[in-house]
């Protein structure tokens, strides 16, 4: 089971997957951080 786990990491299915978190990361952050900035910079 290990040797699974760490041959999934080791392969091209970690390079998806990173790139699917990194991607939604950057969704999370353009859809919630940056209107809360510009609500900051508007209102203050």
């Amino acid at each position: 089971m290990i040797r699974k786990m760490i041959e999934m990491l080791d392969g091209e299915c970690f390079d998806l997957l990173m790139e699917k978190v990194l991607k939604v990361m950057f969704g999370l952050i353009m859809c919630g951080c940056f209107p809360y900035f510009l609500f900051l910079l508007l209102f203050n």
